[in-house]
């Protein structure tokens, strides 16, 4: 064999040899079930990490509510950030979840389609007759149960409900009506009324009348790896991390 066909055979093994180097042992499977207003931080973390590790992370997005009985059925997976603590604190109380890491604070406010935006100026503008009002089902999603807790602390639960013309399974799914202008506006997270800006103006709530919910990374039992299912549950509460949800709208637990 010729020293050009050496040439070219030593140049492929040592690019072969790089890749291999720069990837770990061997490739990993993570499965994570993560509530469907989290997913543009996410989908951005996921492939940073992804291309860090070598690793694949498979996301499967839904309702919290409806994630956990997922979760709660199929007894498998390696993490779970929902909408709210609420949901961890159902698995763990059942004896699934490992361990788990605190990220930001998802924020109720109003989203109201910019058309509306005169028309609706205050939280105690969503009793006015007419307005059409989209709601999160509380069975299904953290800010479904977020937003009828504000409706019962505002004593104007039965006027505000009167008004609701459409129940959302997501989040986004409430933000979609309202940018859309299927409603008038929709108690939504922070993050999506900006994700939305020029679509969607913001009125803020009392803050009397809410808690912010706790976005949080936990670790399940059913995790294959837990070692590696770690590692991803402390790169999610990173500071790296919380400054990338930020980004998206979200803001820090401190505030």
């Amino acid at each position: 064999m010729d020293k050009r066909k050496w040439g070219f055979l030593f140049s492929g093994w040592a690019l072969w040899a790089a890749v291999m180097m720069a990837q770990p042992a061997y490739a990993a499977r993570l499965h994570i079930f993560v509530g469907a207003g989290l997913r543009q931080p996410v989908d951005q973390l996921v492939h940073a990490f992804e291309a860090q590790t070598g690793h694949q992370v498979v996301v499967d997005y839904g309702g919290s509510g409806q994630l956990l009985a997922k979760i709660n059925v199929a007894a498998s997976g390696d993490l779970f950030i929902p909408g709210a603590l609420f949901y961890i604190g159902k698995l763990e109380k059942a004896g699934k979840i490992r361990s788990y890491r605190p990220i930001v604070a998802h924020t109720p406010v109003i989203g109201v389609n910019v058309s509306q935006a005169a028309r609706i100026q205050s939280f105690d503008d969503l009793t006015t007759p007419g307005v059409r009002l989209a709601m999160g089902d509380p069975k299904a999603m953290a800010f479904g149960r977020t937003a009828m807790a504000i409706c019962e602390q505002s004593g104007k639960k039965a006027d505000i409900l009167k008004n609701v013309t459409v129940y959302g399974a997501t989040v986004k799914q409430l933000a979609m009506y309202v940018s859309q202008g299927a409603v008038d506006a929709a108690i939504i997270g922070r993050a999506d009324a900006f994700q939305n800006r020029g679509k969607i103006s913001i009125v803020d709530i009392p803050k009397a009348y809410f808690k912010s919910e706790t976005i949080a990374a936990a670790v399940l039992q059913s995790a294959t790896d837990r070692a590696l299912a770690g590692r991803l549950c402390d790169f999610f509460s990173s500071r790296e991390a919380i400054a990338v949800f930020m980004q998206h709208g979200f803001l820090p637990l401190n505030e």
